[in-house]
């Protein structure tokens, strides 16, 4: 997929997913908690996660997550799945947002989008998905998150063959206006999940595969495997 292509695409994927913030009603932390519960687990269970914390500290802030347990944490949210794993990221991340900034991110986000970054990473736990979604997310800086749908999709429009994580949002942001990167950060995820999943995409119903690359491939494919069987 070239870049005309690909911005072709985008326009198409946002009238189908118009943007919708899932992060306007939450805190900066509480945007950072919530992006820790969602890995490994679907948004529903994230969301389940969010709201047992909720509950059982009556709010989610650095002071009050600081000061409880790891075991409580986790007991607060098995909905989200690995729980003793994400009790003591949360817990970490909690202790060093309320001793380094005084419980707040707001002055980590009023930095320069390359120097939030590298304060985001070096709270235990957070990697550069974490940090890319809190900056975007939250403070909207012009990061473009990259996700596990997104770095599937990436593959299949032939836009990274390797290199990670580094290599798929660099690409992203080269081939994005940076006002577009939250608004098509979250139309691709929409699409990977409706349509583009990683077992048995639904190519015949979707509205980009003129410039998917793997759709061509795949039909490609399956002309010489017939072609194959005929002989």
């Amino acid at each position: 997929m070239d870049r005309r292509a690909f911005l072709r695409t985008m326009r198409i994927l946002e009238r189908r997913h118009p943007f919708r913030d899932w992060s306007r009603a939450l805190t900066p932390f509480e945007v950072l908690v919530s992006t820790i519960l969602s890995q490994s687990t679907t948004v529903a269970n994230e969301r389940r996660g969010l709201e047992g914390l909720r509950r059982r500290f009556g709010g989610v802030t650095p002071d009050l997550l600081a000061v409880a347990s790891e075991e409580a944490i986790a007991g607060a949210i098995w909905h989200s799945g690995l729980a003793r794993q994400k009790a003591p990221r949360i817990r970490g991340v909690a202790c060093e947002v309320r001793d380094r900034w005084g419980g707040s991110l707001e002055g980590v986000l009023g930095l320069p989008t390359g120097r939030a970054r590298e304060e985001l990473l070096a709270l235990p736990g957070v990697g550069p998905k974490t940090a890319d979604v809190v900056l975007a997310m939250a403070g909207d800086h012009p990061t473009f998150p990259v996700d596990t749908h997104i770095a599937r999709i990436a593959r299949r429009w032939r836009l990274v063959d390797r290199g990670g994580y580094e290599a798929a949002r660099a690409t992203l942001e080269a081939w994005t206006p940076p006002a577009k990167r939250k608004a098509w950060h979250l139309a691709i995820i929409a699409h990977g999940r409706e349509l583009c999943t990683a077992r048995n995409p639904r190519c015949e119903v979707c509205p980009v595969r003129r410039d998917c690359d793997w759709f061509h491939r795949r039909g490609k494919e399956g002309k010489r495997t017939a072609r194959a069987t005929k002989g």
